[in-house]
């Protein structure tokens, strides 16, 4: 791999990477660190990755695996994007919105949370979810509706006067 293959490959999905990043950790410096070894993952591994015949999925498998086991060393406080309203809250920087969504994120175990990435995030269907998880699709269906429920009380709690 020279320069010029690595600038191009971070020229197109440094901003996925780093932004998925950013989901997982919650923090710009965490994530800039993340990308640092998702990237050095591709050149360490290059002719794996050079086999892949989906670079972004590649990216995206290798990101969750990365940042699940980042959180898990250092439990840290976690935002993900788990609905549009939130992700209209982030941007607006809704106080109490992303206070709600750190808690609970916090609550989540890691295999939901990382289903909650590959749902809203990646916008897998159920059969996508259950390949790449590993489960069937009536787990990711009850694991869904387990995750909208939590998401769904919790916002209406914290908006209750």
């Amino acid at each position: 791999m020279n320069e010029a293959e690595l600038a191009k490959l971070y020229t197109r999905y440094g901003y996925v990477v780093f932004r998925r990043c950013l989901v997982y950790l919650g923090d710009v410096e965490a994530a800039q660190r993340a990308v640092e070894e998702v990237f050095l993952h591709v050149v360490r591994g290059w002719d794996a990755f050079c086999a892949e015949t989906d670079p972004h999925r590649w990216f995206c498998r290798c990101v969750d695996r990365h940042c699940l086991a980042e959180l898990r060393r250092n439990r840290r406080e976690v935002v993900s994007d788990l609905s549009s309203d939130i992700a209209v809250a982030i941007a607006n920087d809704d106080a109490p919105a992303l206070a709600s969504l750190r808690k609970l994120v916090r609550e989540l175990d890691p295999e939901t949370f990382r289903l909650a990435v590959l749902y809203f995030m990646d916008e897998l269907t159920e059969a996508e979810l259950a390949e790449e998880l590993g489960v069937s699709r009536r787990k990711v269906a009850k694991r869904e509706q387990l995750l909208l429920q939590r998401a769904r009380l919790l916002l209406e709690a914290e908006s209750a006067p």
